[in-house]
């Protein structure tokens, strides 16, 4: 596959019985087996996968050159990198069985989300894919917190969705596909922010339609693409912003972060483009800095700066 494919026609790797081999051990002998497993299960990708090799040494390197990361990437590097991925995705399953004691998950500025909740009002939450944003959803989903919606794609991920789904149906509550946005669905979200629930979005990805409206900014010294979507849907909606990131810390722990990013996005028709450009330009310098954070962690395996 060209290492120029849009994210969204890169299908998955590996096959439905390994999945279901995997998560099967998981769900019999517990984490630290189905953690080994990961180590052949990451080697075939690292090997069968040269444009995603490729973009993970593209993204190391302007890590490296931000700052990120304290040496040139190596070969290690990558592994590390698609390692990390597996991970994620193993947590997310776990997660999703009841496995992840929420007592693990720190959340040291949780007032900004309990100041959003007493106020009664909802908002828009731009997450990435840096870390596991799936993961924070289904501890929430545990705690029965079901004023949590998400915006997704998800046609490149069938068979790893329908594991999930499987392995707890109220994967799929509160799922609103990005193919699905429409005049009714407007309405629909709208009416989930009066009542004082939250969007999630992410805001690292290009919209899977052609004709889908981008920004290039500055990320990670260079100029990138960014979806116009979650702004122009928050701005739609008149509703607060919040950035939002679920990054690993320590041995089997994860630590929350939520931002505030702004009381409401405003693009006046005289100056659209410039409005949208500043919020974008601020959206991938929290992104970036986060990269810094834990440069492991962000799980775009595709050219991402590319034209």
């Amino acid at each position: 596959m060209s290492r120029a494919a849009h994210w969204s026609r890169i299908g998955e790797r590996g096959s439905a019985w390994g999945l279901q081999f995997t998560f099967g051990l998981y769900r019999l002998l517990g984490h630290r087996a189905a953690r080994a497993l990961l180590y052949p299960v990451t080697a075939w990708f690292y090997l069968a996968a040269p444009a995603a090799r490729a973009a993970s040494r593209d993204y190391l390197n302007r890590l490296h050159r931000a700052g990120g990361l304290d040496h040139p990437p190596r070969r290690r590097d990558t592994f590390r990198h698609f390692f990390a991925f597996a991970e994620a995705a193993l947590d997310k399953v776990a997660a999703w069985m009841g496995r992840i004691d929420p007592a693990r998950v720190r959340f040291p500025n949780h007032a900004a989300l309990d100041a959003l909740r007493a106020s009664g009002r909802g908002a828009v939450v731009i997450g990435s894919h840096l870390g596991n944003l799936e993961m924070a959803r289904a501890l929430a989903n545990r705690l029965g917190e079901r004023a949590i919606n998400a915006i997704v794609y998800t046609d490149h991920a069938l068979r790893f969705n329908a594991l999930l789904e499987r392995v707890n149906p109220g994967f799929a509550v509160n799922l609103i596909q990005v193919s699905q946005l429409g005049p009714q669905t407007a309405i629909d979200l709208s009416e989930r922010i009066e009542r004082g629930e939250l969007l999630f979005i992410v805001g690292d990805r290009t919209p899977p339609a052609d004709n889908g409206r981008v920004t290039r900014v500055d990320f990670l010294g260079d100029p990138a693409a960014f979806a116009h979507g979650p702004c122009v849907l928050a701005s739609l909606l008149k509703c607060p912003v919040y950035l939002f990131f679920c990054l690993p810390d320590g041995e089997r722990g994860w630590e929350v972060t939520f931002e505030p990013f702004a009381e409401r996005i405003e693009l006046p028709r005289a100056r659209r483009e410039e409005a949208l450009r500043h919020s974008l330009e601020r959206y991938a310098a929290r992104l970036a800095h986060h990269c810094r954070r834990a440069p492991y962690q962000w799980f775009n395996f595709y050219d991402f700066w590319r034209p």
